[in-house]
């Protein structure tokens, strides 16, 4: 047995999805919407028979270690450590062949946070502790989110290539830009790490004064500033626990308030919430508490979000922190967060708020714009409950007609055309080839298959993507053929719950009378000059084929 099937015995698929999206029992299997993609129909599908999950919509999944991978975004060496310590099972030795130490930006990554944060707590850090410290942090936070300094402009260089790393790599991955300066030297090293923990960039805060205050990584293959939330690898199990988010801007707030106790909370790094990001909030929460900051791009960034985030089947709430404080100097200043959210405001009373400082509500004209304003935003729900809830609390707050609100609202709205209706269609369509190869393997037909196949396995070997065919008739599996095989084995079963073997005998049939043609085809177009094409017709005759293959 392999190490991989060594820990997929030992993992049950359906735990690890139950901890990204909630799933339903569907006869024998379960499903669940897809965690990889939006959708308003099921169409993921969890078989703890099989130990895989796959969905039939965008086509991701596998057994436990390709899911992983891929709700992970991490490596397979990475999902490989995870899976094993959950089972118990002890690496030794294990690398991964495919990315030598020198060559992996995490290891890359993992190396500088150590030193920044060995270097917070030298003789030379010292400066940088106490500003940290005297920002209120402790010990513990500064340790939790293995904050650090950069105290020397070439020492992590040397520290790096000591480990086998060479300039042009570390430049590639984003640690260093030249050779010749760490471009955080005499910052303060916020690491900013993925869902798993693992650091994928930094930022560095400048100690004294100076432009810029602080300084990002450039985006690299392990880092996108759109697809990381800070502090969510912190914060996740909290989100999970409470069904909420709280949404600041950056990893001052996000500390602060983590210490403050208040651990469901993770920052955006200065940008709006991006589709991505929200994609990855929908597995851990329900509610959403934007708490950006109150300055222009503050507002900006909240509008922003709340355009995302508009029918996601996510609760949108605002919370403003009085005095135009950030959440930091909020909590700095003895504020309690968890007590705003009684006065949180929903979407609409948000636009109402922004508007009234915008529009001159006093006058006929500057309640229409606002109006319009509002609108705008309401004609972009889906849900008619939404619409009609936040219809009747606009034409309530600015005293108007709840009629004349609704004509306003369908004048506005968009020219009807026929809406695009989400794709259910499967993208994961399994070759014919590959097909064969499930009715052999799942239903045994391995003599009806040599009794009425006309060609030779050489010849099947011919054919592009025939791999896990041959390798099935010769009985020679690779570790992934068997979560192929069973992800195509669940696609059929969900396709056709009740076909009996007849009927799959009928299908391989047919799919052999397809590869039939695809063989005598490319026999035809390798013909000798002098065979007749008479040969052929009599072959396609005999195999009951089409005399059209031969022309294609």
């Amino acid at each position: 047995m392999s190490l991989r099937q060594d820990i997929e015995s030992r993992i049950a698929i359906l735990d690890v999805v139950n901890r990204y999206t909630q799933t339903k029992r569907a006869g024998a299997n379960y499903k669940a919407l897809c965690p990889f993609h939006q959708e308003k129909t099921p169409s993921f599908v969890i078989s703890p028979a099989k130990n895989i999950a796959k969905c039939f919509g965008c086509g991701k999944g596998g057994g436990p270690i390709n899911f992983l991978m891929e709700i992970e975004q991490i490596e397979y060496r990475e999902a490989v450590k995870i899976l094993a310590k959950e089972a118990g099972i002890e690496l030794k030795g294990f690398s991964n062949k495919a990315i030598p130490p020198e060559k992996d930006p995490y290891l890359a990554h993992k190396i500088a946070t150590d030193w920044y944060h060995s270097h917070l707590f030298s003789d030379e850090g010292k400066k940088a502790l106490e500003y940290l410290t005297n920002r209120g942090m402790t010990l513990e936070t500064i340790k939790a989110f293995k904050l650090g300094y950069s105290s020397a402009p070439r020492d992590l260089l040397y520290a790096l290539k000591a480990q086998g790393f060479d300039i042009s790599f570390l430049k590639e991955c984003g640690i260093f830009v030249n050779s010749n300066r760490d471009k955080f030297f005499g910052r303060v090293i916020f690491p900013i790490a993925n869902m798993m923990g693992n650091t994928v960039a930094f930022t560095g805060r400048i100690l004294s004064s100076g432009e810029p205050k602080y300084l990002n990584s450039p985006a690299s293959s392990i880092f996108d500033k759109s697809q990381i939330l800070y502090g969510l690898h912190l914060a996740k199990q909290s989100i999970m626990k409470c069904g909420e988010v709280y949404i600041v801007e950056g990893q001052m707030d996000t500390i602060s308030l983590h210490q403050a106790g208040l651990t469901n909370v993770v920052g955006i790094s200065g940008t709006a919430l991006t589709p991505h990001h929200i994609r990855i909030l929908k597995r851990f929460s329900k509610v959403v508490y934007l708490m950006l900051d109150s300055d222009n791009a503050g507002v900006q960034a909240t509008f922003a979000s709340i355009e995302n985030l508009l029918n996601q089947d996510i609760e949108i709430r605002i919370i403003h922190i009085p005095n135009g404080k950030d959440p930091d100097d909020y909590v700095q200043s003895g504020g309690n967060v968890e007590s705003l959210k009684e006065t949180a405001l929903n979407v609409v009373d948000f636009y109402l708020k922004m508007g009234e400082k915008k529009y001159d509500t006093s006058t006929i004209i500057g309640k229409k714009q606002l109006i319009e304003t509002c609108l705008r935003l309401i004609k972009q729900l889906k849900s008619e409950v939404e619409v009609d809830i936040y219809m009747q609390h606009i034409a309530s707050s600015l005293g108007i007609s709840i009629d004349v609100l609704y004509s306003t609202y369908r004048r506005l709205r968009l020219p009807a055309h026929s809406q695009k209706m989400e794709d259910e269609t499967s993208s994961f369509t399994p070759s014919i080839l590959d097909l064969l190869a499930v009715y052999l393997w799942k239903y045994n037909f391995f003599d009806l298959f040599f009794e009425k196949f006309a060609y030779t396995i050489e010849d099947l070997s011919s054919i592009e993507g025939a791999g896990l065919l041959v390798r099935v008739l010769s009985e020679k599996l690779l570790d992934d053929d068997t979560e192929t095989l069973n992800t195509i084995i669940l696609y059929l079963e969900e396709a056709n719950p009740s076909s009996s073997q007849d009927i799959q005998k009928k299908n391989m049939m047919d799919i052999l009378n397809r590869i039939h043609g695809l063989l005598l085809a490319k026999e035809y177009k390798n013909r000798s000059a002098n065979t007749p094409i008479d040969v052929f017709i009599k072959k396609a005759k005999k195999l009951g084929i089409s005399q059209s293959v031969l022309k294609s």
